[in-house]
């Protein structure tokens, strides 16, 4: 698990923040699931996909799953990634199939137990009674990428080839998708994850997001530990320390000042060094801004400021790129 999964999958352990990630994306902020009502699950029944070695998509993905009113609720967060999963409608399927699958083995362990059927019987060889019912579960999928909105597929048909006449003979799954760039406002979550979401929306306009802070000062000027931190992974943003402001009890910080300068420059710098180690290994810079998925002048622009300076401290090479910009 990579520093950002470590961040947010500690971030949803909170059950506020789990609750209200829940009712913000599937209730429209409606208070349907109360922090209080959550309990731990067992992770068993949640199908985790390591047999497909798909070891390095998983590194992207945090699961953090909860029990609530006798239903599994499972968040899939998809962090600051610069791609999309394509295959995230696959990999849900198999994730929910599953589950439903290890649940059904472990009431049928237990009849096999209890030896409560009879040997022939439609009950026997099913592993379970007719009237047997199963713990549903909720998949919720988040997508925090910071450098486009989803576009993959949302249910099964997008990813077939299929007629319309055949449709109703071929079950449809959907994605419970939450992608914050598809919202301008963020006001139905009460917890620090609206100014997350308002941070990977707004990030790349500068002035927008100046607006949302200045409209909103209190909750950006009183943010706890953990959503700064957070969004310093997410952001990829360095909230200096002079910045900060101390109030008895916990530590909250004042980010209006600092944060919409400094997105900027912390995306900068983030690309100045990505840029910086592509040119150690001697790649051209189409090369480079296809990989970084950034316009090609700005990456030129950024080669230029490295060959000026004629090292690759990524702090020298940024005040001579913006000094041009």
């Amino acid at each position: 698990m990579g520093k950002s999964d470590e961040y947010h999958f500690d971030y949803l352990d909170d059950n506020s923040r789990f609750a209200d990630q829940i009712n913000g994306a599937l209730f429209k902020g409606r208070q349907v699931v109360k922090p209080e009502e959550l309990e731990p699950a067992d992770m068993q029944f949640v199908y985790l996909g390591k047999e497909l070695g798909a070891r390095e998509n998983f590194k992207t993905i945090t699961d953090k799953v909860r029990m609530w009113r006798g239903r599994l609720i499972h968040i899939l967060a998809v962090e600051n990634q610069t791609y999309v999963d394509y295959h995230m409608v696959f990999r849900n399927m198999l994730t929910e199939s599953i589950s439903y699958q290890r649940q059904w083995k472990r009431k049928k362990a237990a009849h096999e137990k209890e030896k409560d059927f009879k040997i022939g019987t439609d009950e026997f060889y099913s592993g379970m009674r007719k009237d047997e019912k199963f713990i549903p579960i909720i998949t919720l999928v988040v997508y925090c990428g910071t450098k486009h909105p989803w576009d993959g597929a949302r249910c099964l048909y997008d990813l077939l080839e299929i007629d319309d006449e055949l449709k109703d003979f071929v079950t449809n799954y959907r994605l419970n998708l939450y992608d914050c760039h598809e919202h301008d406002t963020f006001e139905e979550y009460h917890t620090g994850l609206r100014q997350l979401f308002e941070v990977v929306r707004y990030g790349q306009d500068k002035d927008q997001l100046k607006k949302i802070m200045e409209e909103n000062k209190q909750s950006y000027s009183q943010m706890d530990s953990e959503t700064r931190e957070l969004l310093e992974v997410v952001a990829k943003v360095k909230i200096r320390e002079e910045n900060d402001t101390m109030e008895i009890i916990e530590a909250k910080y004042d980010l209006c000042k600092a944060f919409v300068d400094m997105a900027l420059e912390g995306e900068h710098k983030y690309i100045i060094n990505a840029v910086c180690k592509k040119l150690q290994k001697g790649k051209t810079p189409e090369v480079i801004a296809e990989e970084l998925e950034e316009d090609l002048s700005e990456i030129e622009k950024m080669i230029a400021a490295q060959q000026q300076t004629g090292n690759y401290d990524v702090a020298q090479i940024y005040e001579v790129f913006s000094a041009g910009v």
